[in-house]
């Protein structure tokens, strides 16, 4: 750390960590914290470049593992999509800037994770009706039961761009205070970080001793499915306003 800042390599350990030290009493002093916005994507913006190397090392793995199941007829997709809006991933998350956004731990880049595929995955396929209810618990399973595929990270496989949006809280004095909502409020406007663009690698596998229970029909439909869920359904926070949304081929 030199002059109070990090030379932190690694984005993750950065935003989750070492911001909040660095800015400590910029954060405390409520004069100075609309500062801390500009500081934070200077520093994203800067960090894209340690991210070439990640970029090669990840696509890499993830060819590997890729291989081997294709080889073993366990692959269901592997396809590579071009952000159409913005993402954001992990708002709810803990963050100086009050909105959060998920990060790779280890390598720092701004990922989708597994988790979050599997679940929005299943609620596109229940609002769409494309599953019946048998193979609603094979593909996603229960408390007693694994499902059938296998989500994997996705993460960005080239450079990604990083920007800040705003979101207008007009009724702050009712959600903290317990106030009467009235439109007479001042919006407080409250900045926080996005990925602006970017192509992102998504990858689905089937679950070996489930495989027998997806056949072709059902796994031509859950690839497309998921395709679709891409385009028009969205991934992340923030949907219902355009975000998360990929482009289609």
């Amino acid at each position: 750390m030199q002059n109070g800042k990090s030379s932190c390599s690694n984005l993750s350990l950065y935003w989750n960590k070492l911001v909040f030290l660095e800015n400590r009493e910029m954060y405390l002093d409520k004069s100075e914290r609309s500062k801390l916005p500009g500081i934070v994507i200077e520093k994203f913006v800067l960090s894209r470049d340690i991210f070439k190397e990640v970029y090669e090392v990840m696509n890499k793995r993830r060819d590997m593992v890729v291989e081997e199941f294709k080889r073993k007829g366990l692959l269901l997709l592997d396809v590579k999509k071009k952000l159409s809006s913005r993402l954001l991933v992990g708002s709810g998350a803990p963050s100086i800037l009050e909105v959060g956004l998920t990060l790779s731990r280890n390598y720092g880049l701004p990922i989708v994770p597994s988790s979050s595929l599997k679940g929005t995955f299943r609620h596109y396929c229940e609002d769409s009706g494309i599953l019946n209810e048998t193979e609603l618990l094979n593909v996603f399973g229960t408390t007693d039961q694994g499902g059938g595929l296998v989500f994997l990270d996705a993460f960005p496989t080239g450079e990604v761009k990083f920007g800040l949006d705003v979101v207008a809280n007009h009724f702050q004095p009712y959600y903290m205070n317990g106030e009467v909502p009235n439109d007479w409020y001042d919006p407080v406007p409250v900045k926080y970080v996005t990925v602006t663009s970017g192509t992102y690698r998504f990858t689905v596998l089937i679950e070996p001793t489930l495989k027998k229970e997806l056949n072709e029909e059902l796994k031509v439909k859950l690839k497309n499915a998921f395709l679709e869920m891409l385009k028009v359904y969205g991934v992340g926070a923030k949907t219902n306003y355009g975000y998360g949304r990929f482009l289609e081929d």
